[in-house]
């Protein structure tokens, strides 16, 4: 699997033929690239695609572009908020990208090519108020909503889906997410974040919110107990009594 494009560059390139064979032969001999007769694909320098008898070649039409994407969904819903169009469902190319076509605002066909992922955690806290909740994590750690509202929340770091957060007793079209409603929230449950660079900011901002502390900033392992993760952690409580562990990047008290 060759590299993801990167955002907005040139990552896949479909062109029209009538026959598969022929345009292997062309384009080999013209510009040395290497055509697979199955699938019809190419490989070019820094670019791979494919010859599709599906599109019927017309002069002056041109080919269609497929671009790289960073994130399937986001990139669909800019298609649609800025006056475009996506035509179908994306579709799993070979289990090795994922291909969606959409129209510009003028109607110009494009593709676009977002990368497989491997799963990610995305967990997602029962809560006894949404947006008090959302709040505290936009203040300490400095989230973003991408969604807001008092029954359910997405909290994004640097774009990416990291949390999210939902009313204990709404059960929406998925029924309950809390098994024993008298049970106490956040028992058992560690609400990790690693990497943070603003460790001391997001100390004094927990200071300043209040927030309860179960364990105060120290190094992991202790000083002289060698190089292990040599980052630095503080345990927080959040409103709904989670313990929410906060670590600088890893080796940023290395010994």
């Amino acid at each position: 699997m060759t590299a993801h494009p990167a955002h907005g560059q040139l990552g896949y390139l479909q062109l029209p033929t009538r026959d598969v064979g022929r345009s292997i032969a062309f384009y080999e001999a013209v510009f040395g690239w290497t055509g697979e007769p199955e699938h019809g694909s190419f490989h070019a320098p820094g670019l791979g695609g494919q010859w599709s008898t599906d599109l019927v070649p017309a002069a002056g039409s041109g080919p269609v572009l497929w671009l790289g994407v960073d994130d399937l969904h986001p990139a669909l819903s800019r298609v649609v908020a800025h006056g475009g169009r996506v035509h179908g469902r994306p579709r799993l190319d070979q289990g090795a990208r994922w291909l969606a076509e959409v129209d510009d605002p003028d109607g110009t066909r494009l593709g676009l090519v977002a990368p497989v992922r491997t799963g990610r955690a995305q967990p997602l806290l029962a809560v006894r108020d949404v947006e008090a909740a959302s709040a505290w994590y936009q203040r300490v750690l400095g989230l973003v909503s991408d969604h807001g509202g008092p029954e359910y929340e997405r909290l994004l770091a640097d774009g990416v889906l990291v949390l999210q957060l939902h009313r204990h007793d709404v059960t929406h079209h998925h029924g309950p997410v809390v098994a024993d409603p008298g049970a106490p929230l956040g028992n058992g449950v560690l609400v990790w974040f690693g990497e943070v660079s603003d460790f001391d900011g997001v100390v004094a901002r927990a200071g300043a919110a209040g927030a309860p502390v179960a364990r105060p900033p120290h190094r992991n392992p202790p000083e002289g107990g060698g190089n292990g993760p040599s980052h630095r952690e503080v345990w927080l409580r959040d409103p709904d009594g989670y313990t929410v562990v906060v670590a600088s990047p890893d080796g940023e008290v290395w010994e």
